[in-house]
Order: C-alpha cells, then sequence, then structure tokens
C-alpha cells in the first residue's frame, strides 16, 4: 500500500488539478464514502476528452503511468492547452474550470493504465472491471464515491469502510496481498468514480448562462 498522500503529495511540485487526482487516487488504496454521485453523463467529460488526444500522447501518458501516478500527471498536463480547447468541444461550453478539466482526462488515463496492465499481468479485462464496477452494492460504490470526491474537494473526506475495496477486489478474482495488482484495480475504481464526480459537476454549470 502507498504512504498516506498528504505526505507524498506535499513533496511534490505538480499543479493544483495535478495533485488532486494524484491526491484522490492515491487515498483511494488506502481509504476508498458517503455521498453518492449522480449518474454519469450520456458523454462523459473524461472520456471525450481522452478521445481527442493522439495515439502517440496515449502512448506517452500511459507510458508514464507506468512509472508512478505522478508522472502520468505530469504528462497530462503538458497537454493542458490542447485539453482546455477540446473541454469546450466536449463539453458544449468555455467555462469548465481548468481543473475539472485535467481531472476529468486524467481518470480516463489512469483507467486506460490500470487495465491495460491488469489484463497483461491477470488477465483481467476492462469490461470485466466495468462489470464489477456496475454490480457493486449501493454501500461500496458510495463508499468509493467518496473517496472519488476528494480529487475535487481536497479538503474533505473520503471512506474508511474496508469492505468496499475487498468488495471490488473479491468480485475481479483479486485479494489486497496481491499487489500491484490490488493496488491497480483500486485505482481504476477510483478513477472510474471520479470520472463520474466531473459529469456530476459539469451538470451543475448547466444551469448557468454559457460563456
Amino acid at each position: 500500500m502507498p504512504a498516506p498522500s498528504s505526505a507524498i503529495t506535499s513533496q511534490m511540485p505538480f499543479p493544483r488539478a495535478a495533485r488532486a487526482l494524484l491526491f484522490g487516487l492515491l487515498t483511494a488504496a488506502a481509504l476508498v464514502g458517503a455521498a453518492r454521485a449522480e449518474p454519469p453523463a450520456a458523454k462523459p467529460l473524461g472520456a471525450c476528452l481522452w478521445s481527442k488526444l493522439s495515439a502517440a500522447e496515449h502512448g506517452r501518458i500511459l507510458a508514464a503511468y507506468g512509472k508512478d501516478m505522478g508522472a502520468g500527471a505530469e504528462a497530462l498536463d503538458k497537454l493542458r492547452g490542447k485539453l482546455k480547447a477540446q473541454a469546450a468541444v466536449c463539453a458544449g461550453r468555455r467555462d469548465v474550470p481548468a481543473d475539472w478539466i485535467q481531472i476529468a482526462a486524467g481518470s480516463q488515463g489512469v483507467q486506460a493504465y490500470a487495465a491495460d496492465a491488469l489484463a497483461a499481468s491477470h488477465r483481467i479485462d476492462r469490461a470485466r472491471l466495468d462489470a464489477a464496477w456496475a454490480a457493486a452494492p449501493a454501500s461500496v460504490a458510495a463508499c468509493v464515491r467518496a473517496t472519488a470526491r476528494v480529487a475535487y474537494f481536497p479538503n474533505g473526506m473520503g471512506c474508511v469502510d474496508p469492505a468496499a475495496p475487498a468488495w471490488l477486489l473479491g468480485r475481479v478474482g483479486l485479494s489486497q496481498s496481491q499487489q500491484p495488482a490490488a493496488r491497480q484495480a483500486l485505482y481504476y475504481f477510483n478513477a472510474k468514480a471520479i470520472g463520474e464526480w466531473a459529469d456530476k459537476l459539469l451538470a451543475t454549470l448547466a444551469a448557468r448562462p454559457k460563456s
């Protein structure tokens, strides 16, 4: 298990959005919440942003995540300008906060990295991971979503119920002792929830005039 995220991120000179995503992901590996996020939008912001990047850009980002979460966040941050421009297309508006854009895109990058790693090491593909998430009991999903919320609201608290990560790991045939696979799976589920939060927050802008 990684060291407490607060100790790690305090030493990282990352932009705020990169630190926020990393904080949420590392917290998930140790915590994994309370308030439930709303269902994701029909066209998730993170998935749309990720699709706007080239195969070469995907490759560089995934290779960086293969080193560690911080390196992946840094690689993604180098595309901040491109992602901001594409966010206007994906969201249909230009006032999406820059941090939300980076966190949403990062959630997709982490999912792609974790799914590739798990497929290679344990033959656990993305469809199986998504099926486990879809089947999660309400209490398990709420727990993960509460931890994912920390990516956007770092002063909040995640979930401390060990039953949530244990249920998800068991659903895909892993145990906590199977590292790094177990950690990668938890990264995947938390990144999934982080992406859902991006769409929930984006929905809060719907009532505002477009700018």
